[in-house]
């Protein structure tokens, strides 16, 4: 298996198998304590199991170079030793199970998945957002205070408030010093990359009650290493918040690149379109750590739905503005507080960055089209190159989810009238590009805003800052914190 490390840590994660043994009341049952344990390349380590009504312990099955597994039922725990790097034939990954006879001769077992990884602590970058890039990796940060790192919090449990695709997120636990620990795979037509997707971690009481919860943003992308844009003297992130990718040459490169949606000051994404074109309004599908899907909510802001404790307990709830609280999503003040132009508890951005002012936008417009593309060609990308006169990115027209009732809105130019109108997601037609900064005024918030009018090329536009209520839902885009 000449390659086979390319990290040095192997992963062990307890898939939990219980089969009942029982005749007549009495029940054989095997468990692993954990679900997980990681390994140096060659170390050995030990696994705790429980037991009742079993005897004669036996090993069942193992991956091929792994060393034999020793089972002490004194201790009731299982010994095992990685494969040392560069063994040969050694198996990636395998299952290892334990089986035992009932006292009725029936047999019962448990297995243990086995896999190559390497583990990386983000305990000491603190954030609502985890941006995560590497393939096959465990992952921990820490479940015991909030995103700003300071915050306590009584964490009992973790779980998957979300996730798209429905495997994003694989092994979650809590661990022994108060660590969220996740496994992330390899893309599954790409063994080299990442299983990119969005994920909503949340930490919960003894009691049920949700704590907190964090984004997770697995994407084959390193900001800190590549893909960034210096604008005005901010270095900008190439891609929204949550995207996949940052690219407008393929109808699912278009979807991959609109990220998530946020309303104004708070710190929970909401999914995006389910289709590039935004066809049918609707959005795309959401699923918890069970494979189940998950569905949005709307909710009016009053004065239960519309506080930042309301909105942190319910991330799965679009507050909807309403006259009476300004079309605001907070119901009794609007707080100047949630994003500002220092991170604050709330940005959504993660660790190292933040959401970016209205200044890291000022000068933009946008790009000629490309060379041998007609001006029609160019609108019809639903997105489109800005840039300051030297550096350049794409920027999505990824319009809004709406005040109102969180629907997915745009604009399009009606080819009889030649006027803009706003429509829910009627027409085929790349729109509008919005982006929220953390500039306010009064019960508003500022978004840099640009147009590509595809029948009047010359008056397409980019302006910003221009006020929009803050219960609207729109991309971020996330600056450097330094």
């Amino acid at each position: 298996m000449k390659g086979f490390f390319r990290s040095t840590l192997l992963l062990v994660a307890a898939a939990l198998s219980v089969v009942s043994c029982s005749k007549d009341g009495e029940r054989g049952r095997l468990s692993f304590e954990k679900s997980a344990l990681f390994f140096m390349a060659g170390e050995t380590k030990s696994v705790k199991f429980s037991a009742s009504d079993v005897r004669s312990l036996t090993i069942s099955s193992k991956p091929a170079e792994w060393g034999d597994p020793v089972i002490n039922t004194e201790t009731k725990t299982v010994r095992i030793t990685a494969p040392a790097p560069d063994t040969e034939g050694a198996a990636e990954s395998g299952t290892l199970t334990i089986t035992g006879r009932g006292d009725n001769g029936r047999s019962v077992s448990a297995s243990i998945y086995v896999s190559i990884s390497r583990t990386v602590d983000m305990s000491d970058r603190p954030a609502n957002s985890y941006l995560v890039n590497s393939r096959q990796t465990n992952y921990l940060f820490d479940a015991m205070h909030a995103g700003d790192g300071t915050t306590a919090l009584e964490t009992a449990r973790l779980q998957i408030i979300w996730q798209r695709p429905s495997d994003l997120i694989e092994y979650l636990t809590l661990d022994e010093e108060g660590r969220a620990s996740f496994f992330v795979g390899a893309d599954d037509d790409d063994e080299g990359r990442i299983k990119q997707g969005n994920a909503l971690i949340g930490a919960y009481d003894t009691k049920g009650n949700l704590l907190w919860s964090w984004h997770v943003w697995a994407a084959d992308y390193d900001p800190d290493n590549r893909g960034t844009v210096s604008f005005n003297g901010y270095e900008m992130m190439d891609r929204n918040l949550g995207a996949l990718a940052d690219s407008n040459a393929s109808s699912d490169d278009v979807l991959n690149s609109f990220g998530l949606y946020y309303q104004w000051g708070r710190k929970e994404p909401f999914i995006g379109p389910g289709t590039y074109d935004f066809s049918n309004g609707t959005s795309a599908t959401l699923y918890d750590g069970e494979g189940d899907v998950v569905s949005l909510s709307v909710k009016e802001s009053s004065a239960e739905t519309g506080t930042v404790d309301y909105a942190r307990e319910h991330p799965l709830t679009f507050i909807a503005g309403v006259e009476a609280s300004e079309y605001d999503w907070m119901w009794g003040s609007h707080s100047e507080a949630l994003w500002s132009d220092a991170k604050t508890a709330n940005d959504p951005c993660p660790y190292g960055w933040k959401v970016a002012p209205a200044a890291a936008f000022a000068g933009l417009t946008i790009a000629d089209p490309l060379e041998g593309v007609s001006a029609d060609e160019y609108f019809d990308k639903y997105g489109w190159t800005l840039t300051d006169g030297s550096a350049e990115s794409l920027f999505m027209g990824a319009g809004r989810r709406i005040y109102p009732d969180g629907r997915f809105q745009n604009i399009y130019v009606n080819p009889d009238s030649e006027r803009q109108v706003r429509n829910v997601a009627m027409y085929d037609q790349p729109w509008v590009g919005l982006y929220w900064t953390t500039d306010i005024s009064s019960s508003q918030s500022s978004a840099f805003y640009f147009f590509f009018n595809k029948l009047h090329v010359e008056n397409s536009r980019v302006e910003g800052p221009v006020l929009h209520y803050r219960a609207n839902g729109m991309p971020v885009r996330c600056v450097a914190d330094r």
